[in-house]
């Protein structure tokens, strides 16, 4: 029996909607395949982009110590020479050293040959007190060895001007013979002098580190301790030889055998240990972030930069970085301004008005 055109009818919109399902589900399994070979190209780009890498880095001895990171930024060894020494000059430049009430007490017997004997005329005692000295320490150039994370660094440290007093006292003590030519005495001069400039190797290390991103320079340096030496002035000599010469000519020639202005000027020449307090060695930190804005198809982006890992080489300071870009927000619409509220008074009721309130 032959169907109702109304039958008819609902089995072609029924053919139709299954066809355009099919061919509906045709066409998204054909873009789903595209993309998948879309994706599986762009994967075997970039695969094969990660060998070259890999290839390039293991040719070039420059990146193969370079860390793993997203973006690599390389500065040349001038740099960190450079930063050698701004961190030494940070540590050591114009550094102010003092020394006060150092003692130092040296003794001994002379001997002096008379005819064909030896005889002992008698025994000294030389007592030097620094009562203050001060002197500034000035680094000269670093050199630089590069250590993985550790910056070593050999400085010249110069010990320049300064100046000191000093109090020294020679007691003579005639034994035998030596009373005879030259009674006991006690001598005692003040030392005025002047700081000896001298230089010395400080040896060690500025172990670097990125926290919170910024470049961390930890120093690590063993105990520094530097020998300051003074040297007399001209008057304080010539007072020695006046001294001297009041003895008498036997006693003078006895004194000569002791020399006492080179057991002075020797024992100031041996400097005093002034040890570096280790407060002065505190860790620097240098800004080692990037932060800025770049706009792009008339939108601003907000571009971050974070170091987090770095490497030292003999050729290159590498920095791993980490970059961040967001959309930038706008900055916030101040609210609007409300009109400002009337200060003019109310109005005075009149005659009839106030009349009326009193009636009621």
């Amino acid at each position: 029996m032959r169907g109702t055109p109304r039958t008819r009818k609902g089995g072609f919109w029924g053919r139709l909607i299954r066809l355009l399902l099919l061919v509906a589900v045709g066409l998204a399994g054909f873009l789903w395949w595209r993309q998948t070979q879309d994706l599986a190209a762009l994967e075997h780009a970039r695969d094969e982009l990660r060998e070259r890498l890999t290839r390039a880095r293991a040719a070039d001895p420059r990146l193969a110590q370079a860390p793993d990171a997203d973006v690599l930024i390389g500065m040349p060894v001038g740099f960190t020479s450079a930063l050698a020494r701004q961190l030494t000059q940070g540590l050591l430049d114009q550094v102010q050293i003092a020394l006060r009430e150092i003692r130092v007490q040296k003794e001994g017997v002379v001997k002096t040959k008379v005819l064909l004997s030896t005889i002992q005329p008698g025994h000294y005692a030389l007592d030097l007190t620094l009562h203050e000295a001060s002197a500034v320490l000035k680094p000269g150039p670093p050199t630089v060895d590069f250590q993985g994370k550790r910056l070593g660094v050999s400085v010249p440290v110069t010990v320049t001007r300064g100046q000191g007093r000093a109090t020294a006292k020679f007691a003579w003590d005639s034994q035998g013979l030596g009373k005879v030519v030259c009674e006991d005495f006690n001598l005692t001069q003040r030392v005025a002098a002047r700081v000896v400039p001298r230089t010395y190797d400080v040896k060690g290390a500025f172990v670097l580190s990125v926290e919170g991103g910024a470049l961390v320079a930890r120093p690590d340096f063993p105990d520094i301790v530097l020998r300051v030496g003074i040297e007399p002035t001209e008057e304080t000599w010539k007072a020695v030889g006046e001294a001297i010469e009041k003895r008498s000519w036997m006693c003078q020639a006895v004194l000569k055998k002791v020399d006492v202005p080179k057991l002075l000027k020797d024992w100031l020449a041996q400097g005093f240990e002034v040890p570096i307090p280790r407060s002065l060695f505190k860790p620097i930190r240098l800004p080692a972030a990037v932060q800025q804005s770049v706009t792009f198809e008339g939108r601003s982006y907000a571009l971050g930069v974070r170091f987090f890992d770095l490497r030292l080489t003999p050729q290159i300071l590498w920095y791993g970085a980490n970059v961040d870009v967001r959309l930038a927000e706008p900055p916030p619409t101040p609210p609007p301004s409300s009109p400002p509220a009337s200060a003019s008074p109310p109005p005075e009721p009149t005659h009839q008005e106030a009349h009326r309130s009193r009636d009621r």
